[in-house]
Order: structure tokens, then sequence, then C-alpha cells
């Protein structure tokens, strides 16, 4: 039943129940036939002992008769005699047309018919017209002589054979017949009882396969149109109601992943036009400072002589903020590549060892900052792209600076193990706040410290990021309030080229 769907199911009980039905019909059709036959035969036997009561009355008034005519030579027993001798034929007609489909009875009939013709021609005939005309003494006693009563005596036990035995059948068949209506009452009875069992459990059938799986469907639709996406419908039912019902649970799951996917862009949009608003706030405050002062020393170098060495130091402030500037504009190129992946990374083999020592002097060549740089005598051979590593040491080296008071130490330390090469830059600054420090790498993102006391992007850790990542590398970040950050980068060594 299982695998039958609900139509299926539900013309398989139907047909059980109008099974039941046509048994319940059939069997009522065949008590009533079998009851009409046995009507049929009882009727038929009372015609056979009508017939036979008929044929014992016909040999009494013919035996009576003859004593009565042997006896007192009356003329009226001669014509009861004659009239009873008449009927003879048509009463074994009779009886024979009746017994004709039985052929023991019917043998009985014709041997009491001749048991009859014989007393009739032998016995009665010649005391009657022979022997009483002539001798009336001799006609009585002839009728009484022991012939006459044997033959009489045949003729009743014969007729009271047929009698007996269509009375015992009657009797027989009237057991029978009432065998059969209580047969067929009771399993008429049965079936009834049974035909309402199956209906009533069709009816639970259905009501718990088909109307309550569509019951708890329709109220979890009303719910799910409340706005509760989470419903769910217990997945039982028969055929088409069952998947239904998983249908239904399936469009809830959609749904609610669906709302759960809108929910997370509209964060996102949300986020994204915070960090909108974030960066014309930042741009707008980031590139004014250095475009008044490029654009002013400009102005002044334009407009007025100065000496050679005030000249020189105009145009180093000038340098400096250019500089500054292209930073901020490179920083939002390799954003936008990120998020647009459009990267791509010109991989060879390269010193790190060289690399580090080169930005170390680059950005400390100016600097009041105490550098310690910490690195291996031999080549750390990175598989990589070499600017963009350079990029990264620069990064954490400028923020080092940056967030660190002047004449500060940084220390670098660089180390190779178990194929990986691991560089940390260490600072003596303010520190990260521990709210901030799962956050510092998320782009635009800036402590609110640092935000007010230093200048920045806030998008040079999350480029760090991605180029580390993108290297199959890692970047982390430990730090102590008002004691300093450490930033390590870990990065897979490549073979030494050729």
């Amino acid at each position: 039943m299982r695998r039958l769907s609900l139509v299926g199911r539900v013309v398989v009980l139907a047909s059980a129940v109008a099974m039941v039905v046509v048994l319940v019909v059939a069997s009522s059709l065949i008590a009533i036939v079998s009851l009409r036959h046995a009507e049929a035969r009882e009727s038929r036997a009372k015609d056979v002992t009508a017939a036979t009561l008929m044929l014992q009355s016909i040999a009494a008034d013919l035996e009576a008769s003859l004593r009565g005519f042997a006896i007192t030579g009356n003329a009226q027993f001669r014509s009861r005699f004659n009239a009873a001798d008449k009927e003879l034929p048509a009463a074994f007609q009779q009886l024979t047309k009746l017994v004709e489909d039985d052929p023991q009875q019917l043998h009985r009939a014709e041997d009491a018919q001749g048991l009859l013709n014989r007393y009739v021609s032998d016995v009665a005939l010649p005391i009657i017209e022979i022997i009483r005309p002539v001798n009336a003494k001799a006609a009585q006693s002839q009728a009484a002589d022991e012939l006459e009563k044997q033959s009489a005596n045949e003729i009743r036990d014969e007729l009271d054979t047929i009698l007996n035995t269509e009375q015992a059948r009657s009797a027989a068949r009237a057991s029978h017949a009432r065998d059969l209506a209580r047969a067929s009452i009771v399993g008429g009875s049965v079936a009834l009882v049974l035909s309402a069992a199956l209906v009533l459990l069709f009816g639970a059938w259905v009501a718990r396969q088909v109307a309550a799986p569509v019951r708890r469907t329709s109220e979890a639709a009303a719910q799910v149109a409340a706005g509760h996406l989470d419903v769910r419908v217990e997945e039982h039912g028969a055929g088409e109601v069952g998947a239904l019902v998983s249908a239904f649970n399936s469009m809830t799951r959609a749904l609610e992943h669906n709302q759960e996917e809108l929910l997370a862009q509209n964060k996102l949009l949300r986020e994204s036009e915070e960090h909108k608003r974030d960066l014309i706030s930042m741009v707008s405050h980031e590139i004014r400072t250095p475009l008044a002062s490029v654009c002013g020393f400009t102005s002044l170098l334009l407009e007025r002589e100065f000496p050679r060495e005030e000249e020189r130091r105009y145009l180093e402030i000038i340098d400096q903020q250019a500089r500054r500037l292209a930073s901020i504009a490179g920083d939002f190129l390799d954003v936008k590549l990120l998020e647009g992946g459009g990267m791509t990374l010109d991989r060879a083999p390269f010193d790190l060892v060289d690399l580090t020592r080169e930005q170390a002097n680059l950005f400390f060549s100016h600097s009041s900052h105490l550098l310690e740089l910490d690195l291996p005598d031999d080549p750390v051979v990175v598989d990589g792209d070499r600017d963009r590593i350079a990029q990264v040491i620069g990064n954490l080296l400028s923020n080092a600076i940056k967030y660190s008071p002047p004449g500060a130490g940084v220390r670098v330390v660089l180390s190779q193990d178990d194929g990986r090469a691991r560089l940390a830059v260490a600072d003596e600054g303010m520190g990260i706040p521990p709210g901030d420090r799962s956050r510092v790498f998320e782009k635009f993102y800036r402590g609110s410290e640092a935000a007010s006391a230093i200048g920045g992007t806030g998008l040079g850790l999350a480029v760090a990021r991605e180029i580390v990542t993108s290297h199959g590398g890692e970047i982390d970040v430990e730090s102590e309030m008002s004691r300093g950050s450490t930033f390590t980068v870990e990065l897979p060594v490549g073979a030494v080229a050729e």
C-alpha cells in the first residue's frame, strides 16, 4: 500500500467495500433464489401429497363400494364404484406428471397404478359383474377373503410409501430452507457489519492520511503568510498528500533560506552604505591636507624666489605629500582590484631577506625611530610577487612608525622553520584595544582611538591580508595596550631559482 498513489489506495479501498457489498447482495440473491426453489419444491411436494391422498381416497372408495355392493347389492354402491373407477386414470395421470422427474416416486406411482388396475380388473369387477348376480354369499365371501385384503393392503402400502417419502422430503427441504435462510441472515449480517467497518476504516484512513495533513498544511500556510518561515509540517500522508507536504516543507525551507540571504545582503548593503559614507568623509579629510600642502607650497615656489636650502625643503614637503596622495590612491586601486577579482600576481622566486632589508632602509632612512633588524645570514627564498610582498612589508613598517611615539623602537625579525618563512614586526606604540583586534583587517575599519589620533584610510591591512592569503600565507596580530603590537606574516618557502 505504501507504494501506491493516493488514487490507487482509494481505488483499492473502494473496491474492497464494493466487493463486500456485492457479496452481501449476491448472498441475499442466492438466499432468495434458494428459498424460492425450496418453496417450489415444497409446493410440488404438497401437490404430490394431495394427489396421493386423492388416490388413497379413490382406492378407499373402490374398496368400500365393492364391499357394500357385495353385501347389499345396492346399485348406489355400484354407481360409486364406477365413479371412483372413472377417476383413477385422471388421478394417476396427475400423480405421474408431478413425479415424472423423480424416477423412484414415478416407479412407485406406476406400481400403485398397476396394483389398482389389477385390483379393479382381477378382484372388483369379477365380484360385481359375475359373482354377485349369481351368488350373493359367494360375492360377500369373495369380497372379504384374503386376496382382496392383500390387494387392498398392497395398494395402501404403495400409496403410503409415496406419501411418506414426499412428507419426509418436504420436511428435509423445509429444514434445509430454514438452515439456508438462517445462514443467509448470518452471512448478510456479517457482511453488513464488515461493510460498515470498512466504511468506518476508510473514513478514518481518509481523515488521518488526507484530511489531517491537508489541515496541518493549511494551518502552516497561514503561519507562512503571517511571516513565520521557520514553520514545518510533519511529513506524513498518503501518496500525493505526502508529496504535497514534502513540497510545502521544501518551499518553506527555500523561502527561509532566501530570507536569510536577503537579510544578509541587506546587512551587507547597510554596511556598504556606512563604508561609503566613511570613505567619503575619510577621503575628504585625508586628501584635503596633502592637496593643500602641495598646492600651497607649489604656489609659493612659483610666486617667490627662495634660497636654495629653503626651496629644497619646500620641494621635499611637496614630494612627501604627493607620495602620500599616491599611497592613498594605490590603496583604493588595490581594494577595487581585490573586490573585482582583478589582482594578478607576477610570481617569481626572490630573497625575502634582501626585500626586508631594502624596505627597512627605505622607511627608516629619515625616521627618528630605532630599528632593530634580526635577519638570517642565508637567503630565504619565496616564490611570489616581489612587489606585492614589498607592499605588505612596507605597510607593516609604516604602521609601526605611524602608531609609535618618536624615538620608540621597532623590531623586525625574519626566521624560517618547517618550510615557512615568518616575518614579525613589533612596535612600542599605543596598542590595539581587544575589541578592535578581530576587525583590524577589515576594509575601511579603523579603531576609534587610532582614527581620532592618526590619519589613515583603513585599507592597508585589508590589502596586506589579501596579498598574503593569495600567496598561501597567513597574517596575524598580537597586541597589548600601551605596550605595542606585533604583526606576523607567514609565507610558504619556494625553491631557489637556478
